[in-house]
């Protein structure tokens, strides 16, 4: 149907993106989803101009479940429409609320695509075959992601966790990782899985986002996932595939808001301004769809099996120190996978009216944030208000777990203030590099052909 949704979740399977796709499951069961409700404060009265249209039931939903282990997928697809009909089966028969839901549940599809974004290759072909099959894509949510950990440093952290609790669980600086590790395609791993397959990925399917805003009249949206832990912790000159710095998986959610601003700012200036980027075909002429910062909080996630932790039941006592951290004070912890996935779901299903941005909300500074001593943002904005690169939607919670999308600003690099523009032209350079290796190899690239980290130090 011309108004199906289309949602593509890369890491659908598990972890967050599987609590991404059960909230919108839930959500548009209803015919007012909860989440589609306006929620945060835009600067002025949008209510004569808001319109919360009533999906029809049978319009159709369908979800592709972008992942590399395709039998961990079917098994998650399995629980998902186990996790609907349970919703379902709790609304009274006989009413609105379930005759639609009913409908809705008919007219659901959950299709898994294989996708390894540790491998170019692995999304360009991901990427053709969406293409081929779908008419239309009105959700992109790039949640998948990983991380380079060795182990935690448990002393330590145990240190943190008694002096500095909150500070500990949300902005952990015992997470050990590994630099120096590179993909398959002689990338750097983590920055390529987190960021840059992710770039390709939009790359490859951006005609069906223009496609749904040209068969529905709404705006398509693209969602990045970054994190509490996001951090401007390496060179963006010598150093932007993130081999060297031994904070790979901080600096790629860094890199992630980096590159999402941008692309919106772009849009933004196309759309409003008339002005032609230099880059023209990287972002929607005419503000067909935007690009939003979401992040899911601090969650209990398979990425945590990472750190080897030598501790029989370690991961109760996580949950513990999770449940204390909570009830002290931090809205950033939530004990559920639906819960961390408040904000992303918020994004995509809320009218655009709705979402504020960095314009409309100057009250919204970085300044209002309390960053520990070991950050890098410590004390760096007591002196003058800082300017603010754009907005990060967080999903937090009270202390009794009752969910809401949050607000946080992300401050401009100041020591490298054209830094998002830099890694995006070096971006596209790369993945032209390897659309044209495959081009030469008849779609047939291995991916080894265009040696990444020979450009790493030199695509400026």
């Amino acid at each position: 149907m011309l108004d199906e949704l289309v949602v593509v979740v890369t890491g659908a399977n598990g972890g967050v993106g599987f609590g991404i796709c059960h909230r919108l499951l839930v959500q548009l069961s209803y015919a007012h989803p909860p989440d589609a409700q306006p929620h945060f404060d835009v600067g002025r009265d949008i209510t004569p101009e808001l319109e919360l249209p009533e999906r029809s039931p049978d319009a159709g939903v369908t979800i592709v479940m972008a992942c590399r282990d395709l039998k961990r997928a079917q098994d998650a697809r399995d629980k998902l429409f186990r996790l609907l009909d349970k919703h379902i089966a709790t609304l009274r028969q006989g009413t609105d609320e379930y005759t639609y839901a009913a409908t809705f549940r008919r007219h659901v599809r959950l299709d898994i695509a294989k996708l390894d974004l540790a491998s170019v290759k692995s999304v360009l072909e991901f990427g053709r075959a969406i293409c081929q099959k779908y008419e239309h894509i009105s959700h992109l949510i790039f949640n998948a992601g990983t991380a380079t950990y060795s182990h935690l440093d448990i002393l330590g952290f145990v240190y943190d966790l008694l002096t500095h609790p909150i500070d500990a669980i949300e902005h952990p600086r015992r997470n050990m990782q590994i630099n120096g590790v590179l993909s398959k395609d002689n990338l750097g791993y983590t920055w390529q899985c987190n960021v840059f397959g992710h770039y390709v990925l939009y790359r490859s399917v951006q005609p069906l986002l223009l496609a749904y805003n040209r068969r529905t009249g709404d705006r398509a949206r693209v969602l990045w996932m970054s994190s509490l832990d996001a951090e401007p912790i390496f060179d963006p000159k010598e150093d932007w595939q993130l081999t060297k710095t031994m904070h790979s998986y901080n600096a790629s959610k860094f890199q992630i808001e980096l590159i999402c601003s941008e692309l919106e700012r772009r849009t933004i200036e196309a759309e409003e301004e008339g002005r032609v980027s230099s880059m023209p075909d990287l972002v929607a002429p005419h503000g067909e769809f935007h690009h939003y910062i979401v992040s899911p909080g601090i969650t209990s996630t398979n990425m945590s099996a990472l750190l080897n932790i030598p501790i029989p039941g370690w991961r109760y006592l996580m949950i513990a120190a999770f449940w204390i951290v909570r009830f002290i004070g931090s809205p950033h912890v939530l004990l559920s996978l639906y819960s961390a996935a408040v904000a992303a779901v918020h994004i995509a299903l809320v009218p655009l009216l709705a979402i504020p941005t960095v314009r409309n909300c100057p009250h919204i500074s970085p300044a209002d944030i309390e960053y520990p001593s070991w950050h890098s943002y410590y004390n760096k904005f007591t002196d003058k208000r800082p300017r603010v690169l754009a907005l990060r939607f967080g999903a937090e919670n009270d202390r009794w777990g009752r969910d809401y999308p949050g607000i946080m600003a992300v401050p401009v690099w100041e020591e490298h203030p054209d830094a998002p523009q830099t890694l995006l032209e070096r971006f596209e350079r790369l993945y032209q590099t390897f659309l044209q290796v495959e081009k030469a190899s008849g779609g047939e690239a291995n991916g080894e052909a265009p040696n990444g980290h020979a450009t790493n130090g030199e695509a400026s």
